[in-house]
């Protein structure tokens, strides 16, 4: 085996390897608090904003 193979063959594994890990630990998922801020995260912010000037940007 050629030692490129190696390289690339060790290198397939670590990214297997470190998706994972991170999958395993929840990075990536959906947020658990975000079902409940969801209406507000959509409904836009009274405080003014650049288009339009009514802070909604939908």
């Amino acid at each position: 085996m050629t030692p490129f193979r190696i390289v690339f063959a060790a290198g397939c594994l670590l990214v297997l390897a470190g998706t994972g890990y991170l999958s395993w630990y929840g990075v990536g998922r959906e947020s658990r608090d975000l079902a409940a801020s969801a209406a507000s995260l959509r409904a836009g912010s009274p405080g003014g904003g650049y288009i339009g000037g009514t802070g909604r940007v939908k």
